[in-house]
């Protein structure tokens, strides 16, 4: 009774666990749907591609075009000026900040608390009551801390997304390589047992070999430079997330510091922590620029752009899918690059089963005179070596009939005028009709004359041999095409692949660089808010300035 308790209490606690799993990946698929959704409705434009005229780029993956006849050219531009206001923006930020502290001073409220607010006036002199109200100052540090708490939320959320974009680059490119490994494994493995000495009797044999090493040098190449490509992509990879990570811890402490500034009342701190930001916030519009337009690809690749719009995921819905892998929407289909593959196997087996049937059919037409009794003074009547069914066609199909039901029948010799069977001495056996059949024995089928039970004629026993032989080779031919081949190279093999990269890609990655690419823009914001507090609070955080009463 425990025992069965214990395994009820697992068996729901699995499914609480698997229900949760698809509740997740629900959700998570649905939130990806949303920002596909968001991205595909952002309008794009091209400029230096249309001879200087402003021209709106139409929606979906090369303007919805198929992909041999993309404008890559027009494509690249439209989703680069994506990112062209926050570029400006980087741009004006830096070169405001530069000019600003250059001319701090002279201008723009001056280094120390003065009457005025642009151009420094006279400065005020706190043993007369003159400086900062105590409300104004509360107000200034009560909005610094609340974009202090924003910022380390943001800081939070941009460090997930990172380390999860980050991932998912180095899984998508794993998955790829380890792919592309696996399937030259097994074209080696395929090509190496069709090597075999027992194969080379077959005219297609050599053919199909020129074939499998053919794709199997390619894709040793296509391993080699993705290999490459994905060790670049990597490094790129890491080297991308060690500068977003430093980055992100820097604009963390300078936000911290001006927010510590504004508790203990440190206004050289905050001024030092506000002239950082002159770089920061540049950087982190940068980050938001760079990684804005990739999710507008991703868009593209990941769904269809219709009159019905997105109701879901689906591999055969993108007409990028759809040209790639062609003639995969089935998964009995045939992968396209293996189809002359194919074709050549089946020609082969076809060639096997001939062959086999042949050796057969020439069993089932050889016969011999057989005696009534033994008795040579009788007329003899033709015998068939093998009993073939009179209304069974040989086929791939039946050949295990042949083979193994039906009956083959052994024979002995003997001189006419020798009293017993077998014996070939008392006359010359090359007169013809001086020997006679004798002793004939009826066999089940031919794979038992084969192993031995044939025991006279050795004429049978070799036709045995030889159809068994042919029969074995065939069988292990079809099992390789079965368990090997075939798996290889149906579209059932191809489809989970795409169906991996596509959460990879479409729902894992789409859902990372959202939490990357809000947060930053977002974080930018309010270290912009925060260079604006940090300034103001280089003067006013300072508590000698700050009036003591309302005098």
């Amino acid at each position: 009774m425990i025992k069965i308790n214990k395994i009820f209490s697992l068996l729901i606690i699995f499914l609480i666990i698997n229900c949760n799993y698809q509740f997740v990946k629900a959700d998570a698929e649905s939130k990806a749907l949303d920002i596909i959704n968001r991205y595909r409705d952002i309008a794009r434009y091209t400029f230096f591609t249309t001879d200087g005229h402003l021209e709106r780029y139409p929606s979906g993956f090369c303007g919805g075009t198929p992909i041999e006849d993309c404008k890559w050219d027009e494509y690249v531009e439209a989703v680069i000026l994506l990112s062209a206001i926050t570029l400006i923006i980087a741009v004006i930020t830096l070169i405001f900040g530069i000019i600003f502290w250059i001319f701090r001073c002279l201008c723009f409220g001056g280094c120390k608390p003065t009457h005025n607010l642009l151009c420094p006036g006279a400065k005020y002199d706190p043993d007369i009551g003159e400086g900062y109200t105590k409300g104004k100052v509360f107000i200034l540090k009560l909005v610094t801390l609340i974009m202090v708490a924003g910022c380390v939320a943001v800081f939070i959320t941009s460090l997930k997304g990172n380390s999860s974009t980050t991932s998912g680059i180095n899984n998508l490119s794993d998955t790829v390589f380890n792919k592309t490994s696996y399937t030259l494994e097994q074209l080696t493995d395929i090509s190496n047992e069709l090597n075999q000495t027992k194969y080379q009797q077959f005219d297609q044999k050599q053919e199909i070999q020129s074939q499998l090493t053919q794709l199997i040098e390619d894709g040793v190449k296509l391993e080699s430079n993705g290999e490459d490509i994905s060790n670049n992509a990597k490094d790129i990879n890491n080297i991308r997330t060690k500068i977003i990570i430093v980055g992100l811890v820097f604009c963390m402490v300078a936000a911290g510091v001006i927010g510590v500034s504004a508790l203990l009342g440190l206004p050289k701190i905050s001024r030092a922590a506000s002239i950082s930001l002159v770089i920061l916030i540049p950087f982190m519009w940068i980050v938001f620029s760079v990684h804005y337009p990739i999710n507008s690809v991703v868009a593209d690749i990941c769904i269809s752009y219709g009159t019905t719009g997105v109701q879901q995921f689906s591999n055969f819905t993108n007409p990028i899918i759809d040209q790639v892998f062609e003639g995969c929407q089935n998964d009995s289909n045939t992968i396209s690059i293996f189809q002359d593959l194919e074709s050549l196997v089946n020609n082969l087996l076809k060639n096997a089963t001939d062959t086999s049937c042949n050796k057969i059919n020439d069993a089932c037409n050889l016969a011999f005179p057989r005696y009534p009794d033994d008795n040579p003074a009788l007329v003899p009547y033709p015998q068939n070596v093998l009993d073939c069914p009179p209304t069974l066609t040989c086929s791939n199909s039946t050949l295990g009939i042949y083979l193994f039901n039906t009956t083959i029948h052994d024979f002995n010799y003997k001189c006419k005028n020798a009293p017993t069977c077998g014996d070939v001495s008392t006359c010359d056996i090359t007169i013809p009709g001086a020997i006679m059949t004798c002793d004939w024995v009826d066999v089940s089928s031919i794979n038992s004359c084969s192993q031995g039970d044939c025991k006279y004629n050795e004429q049978v026993v070799d036709i045995s041999k030889q159809i068994i032989s042919l029969y074995d080779v065939l069988t292990s031919l079809t099992n390789l095409w079965t368990e090997k081949v075939i798996p290889l190279i149906k579209c059932s093999y191809l489809m989970p692949f795409i169906d991996e990269i596509q959460n990879i890609v479409c729902i894992d990655e789409v859902n990372s660089l959202d939490l990357l690419i809000a947060p930053t823009a977002i974080f930018a914001i309010l270290l912009t808010g925060l260079g604006v507090t940090g300034i103001l609070g280089s003067k006013r955080f300072n508590s000698h300035y700050v009036v003591k009463s309302n005098a």
